[in-house]
């Protein structure tokens, strides 16, 4: 499976397991700390490691599952 496969699958199941939360950790939210997240990760030299880029990306993504904020 390709790493966007990976990650696509990922955000689906952030944005079902998400969905009812209030705006402190809606899909928005999990969208802005993935965005920021990536953003840190190239400005420390982790874009040429896709593996790492990866491990970085799935950890934002998954950071508030099983959180249920309403």
């Amino acid at each position: 499976m390709e790493n966007r496969e990976i990650v696509s699958k990922a955000e689906k199941l952030v944005e079902r397991s998400m969905k009812g939360n209030d705006a402190s950790h809606d899909p928005s939210h999990i969208r802005r700390v993935g965005d920021l997240a990536l953003f840190l990760a190239r400005d420390h030299g982790l874009s040429s490691n896709p593996d790492s880029m990866l491990i970085v990306e799935l950890a934002a993504l998954l950071h508030d599952i099983g959180t249920a904020s309403t």
